[in-house]
C-alpha cells in the first residue's frame, strides 16, 4: 500500500467530530459512526433538542439505538498497530561494522542479519559469494520479525490460510501437510473408482450368468415335454449349469479378495497421513509456543490454542488457531494440564481484567466457552464445559439448536443458529459474558452474569466425528 492509499484509509477512519482515528466506534441508525466519547459529549450538549448525525444531519429524537461496530473497531486497531510498527521502523538504524562512529545504514542483509552503510555494503553487491544474500532497507524491528517457532528463521512469506507471515520451515511444514492431504484424497478417489468399476463388471457378469441359467431352465422344461427324463441330454445340461454356478462363485471370490486388498491399502494410506499429522504435532510440542508468549499488552498478537491442554481426540493446525475432532486418538505427550477424556482445549492466553472480544468460526457439534484455568481436566462429565462452576458455554448440537450451560444448568435458546461465526465478549470488571452471532449485524444470543475471581480463557469443545466438528479463532481484541 503506497502513501496515497494509506492517507485515504486514515481519512476514512477519522471520526467526523474529533477528526482523529476512531476510539471505541459506535454506529448510528443512519449507518455513520463516531467515537463513543464524542457521542457522549454531543448528547450532553443536546439535552433540550433532538440529536442529529454530524454527517448526514439525520434527526433521531431523544432516544438513539446504538451498537458497537466490531468490524470497524478491528480495522482501526490493525491500522494503529501497523502505524506504530512503521514509525518504529523509521527510527535510525546504524551500520554494524562501524564501531568507532555511528554511520547510518542503507541496507540490511536478512541472511547475515547485519546492517551496513554505503561503504560496507559493497562486498554484498560485488562479491559472488554474497549473491544469495537478500538485501532490504534497514529494519529497526528485526527481532520482531523472527519466527516464534524457529529462532534462527526470519518471517518471509504471507500465508493466506493462517493470515500471518511465516518462515521457510513453517512453509515447508505446511506444504508437506497439504501434500499428504492431497495425496490421500487422490488415492481415496482412485480406489473408489476402481472398486466401483469392478463391482459394475461383476454385476454385469452375474446378470449374464442368470440369463443363461434361466434360458437353460426353459430349455430343460421344453425337453422334458419331448423326451424321457432319463435321457442323457438332461445330464449334459445339469453339468453346464454346475459349471456356470462355479464361474459365478469364482468371480464373487475374486471380488471379495480385491475388495479386501483395496481396504487394506486405504487403511495403510490413512495410517500414513495420521503418522504425518502426529509428527507435526510432536514437533510443535517440542517447540512450545507458550515460551514466546509476550506480556499482556494490546500488541500481544493473535490468540492461539494451548497445546498442553488439547485433548488427544482433537487435532490442532500449525498456526495453533484451528481445532478439529479426530476419529483416532493422537499420541500427545502426557501433561497434567491436558483434557484426557473430554474433547476440549483452552486458549494459551487468559485475562484477569478489561474487556475482551473473541470471534470463532465453528461448524458441527461444538461448545464455545469462557472458562477458568482451574477447570478439572481428567474427567468426561465434570470437565465438560458448562457442567461445573468454572465455565460458561454456548452449545450447538449440529442441527441449528442452541443451549446455554453453566453449573449443570441448561437453558434452551429460542430460534436456530443463522451464522457460523460466534462472538464472545467478556467484561471482567462488570462480570458480563455475552455470546452473539456475527453476520451482517451482531445479534445477541445469551448473556451470563458472574462474579469473575480468576483469569478467564477461551475454550473450544468439539464432539462430532462424522462429519467432523471444527472451530477456528478468527479474531481477538
Amino acid at each position: 500500500m503506497d502513501d496515497t492509499d494509506k492517507a485515504k484509509l486514515e481519512e476514512m477512519l477519522m471520526c467526523p467530530v474529533c477528526r482523529d482515528i476512531f476510539k471505541d466506534p459506535r454506529q448510528l441508525p443512519c449507518g455513520h459512526s463516531m467515537c463513543m466519547g464524542c457521542l457522549e459529549n454531543m448528547l450532553d450538549h443536546s439535552l433540550d433538542t433532538s440529536f442529529r448525525c454530524p454527517d448526514c444531519r439525520a434527526n433521531f429524537g431523544p432516544i438513539i439505538g446504538l451498537q458497537r461496530s466490531y468490524t470497524l473497531a478491528n480495522i482501526v486497531e490493525d491500522f494503529r498497530v501497523n502505524k506504530r510498527r512503521k514509525e518504529k521502523q523509521t527510527e535510525s538504524v546504524y551500520c554494524d561494522y562501524c564501531l568507532e562512529k555511528k554511520t547510518l545504514a542503507i541496507k540490511m542483509c536478512l541472511k547475515c542479519e547485519v546492517s551496513m552503510c554505503k561503504e560496507h555494503v559493497k562486498d554484498h553487491l560485488e562479491l559472488p559469494v554474497f549473491s544469495g544474500h537478500p538485501l532490504v532497507r534497514p529494519l529497526g524491528d528485526l527481532q520482531e520479525r523472527k519466527c516464534p517457532q524457529h529462532d534462527d528463521e526470519v518471517l518471509r512469506y504471507y500465508c493466506n490460510t493462517s493470515r500471518r507471515y511465516i518462515c521457510n520451515l513453517c512453509a515447508l511444514e505446511s506444504k508437506q501437510h497439504n501434500l499428504a492431504a492431497e495425496t490421500s484424497t487422490v488415492l481415496r478417489r482412485q480406489l473408489t473408482e476402481y472398486m466401483d468399476q469392478h463391482f459394475n463388471m461383476l454385476k454385469e457378469q452375474i446378470g449374464k450368468s442368470n440369463e443363461s441359467v434361466k434360458k437353460l431352465q426353459d430349455d430343460i422344461q421344453h425337453e422334458k415335454q419331448k423326451v424321457n427324463p432319463a435321457d442323457s441330454t438332461l445330464n449334459s445340461i445339469t453339468v453346464v449349469l454346475l459349471c456356470l454356478w462355479f464361474i459365478v462363485l469364482y468371480y464373487a471370490y475374486n471380488y471379495s479378495v480385491e475388495n479386501q486388498m483395496l481396504t487394506e491399502a486405504l487403511d495403510k494410506q490413512h495410517n500414513r497421513v495420521h503418522h504425518i499429522y502426529s509428527t507435526i504435532a510432536e514437533f510443535l510440542v517440542d517447540h512450545p509456543v507458550k515460551n514466546y508468549i509476550p506480556a499482556e499488552t494490546e500488541d500481544q498478537g493473535p490468540l492461539m490454542l494451548d497445546l498442553d491442554t488439547v485433548s488427544p481426540f482433537l487435532g490442532v493446525s500449525a498456526d495453533l488457531q484451528t481445532a478439529e475432532r479426530m476419529k483416532t486418538k493422537l499420541a500427545y505427550p502426557k501433561s497434567n494440564s491436558r483434557f484426557e477424556e473430554a474433547p476440549q482445549v483452552l486458549s494459551a492466553w487468559c485475562f484477569s481484567s478489561g474487556t475482551h472480544v473473541w470471534e470463532v468460526e465453528a461448524e458441527g457439534y461444538w461448545d464455545i466457552a469462557v472458562s477458568y484455568k482451574s477447570i478439572q481436566r481428567k474427567s468426561t462429565d465434570i470437565s465438560a464445559f458448562g457442567n461445573n462452576t468454572e465455565s460458561w458455554s454456548l452449545t450447538h448440537n449440529g442441527k441449528g439448536e442452541l443451549f446455554a450451560n453453566h453449573n449443570r444448568t441448561r437453558t434452551v435458546l429460542s430460534g436456530l443458529l443463522q451464522s457460523s461465526r460466534i462472538a464472545v465478549m467478556v467484561n471482567f470488571e462488570e462480570g458480563n459474558i455475552t455470546f452473539s452471532t456475527v453476520e451482517f449485524t451482531v445479534t445477541q444470543l445469551h448473556e451470563f452474569k458472574a462474579k469473575l475471581t480468576q483469569p478467564v480463557c477461551l475454550g473450544l469443545g468439539l464432539y462430532s466425528v462424522d462429519p467432523p466438528s471444527r472451530a477456528s479463532i478468527v479474531n481477538a481484541s
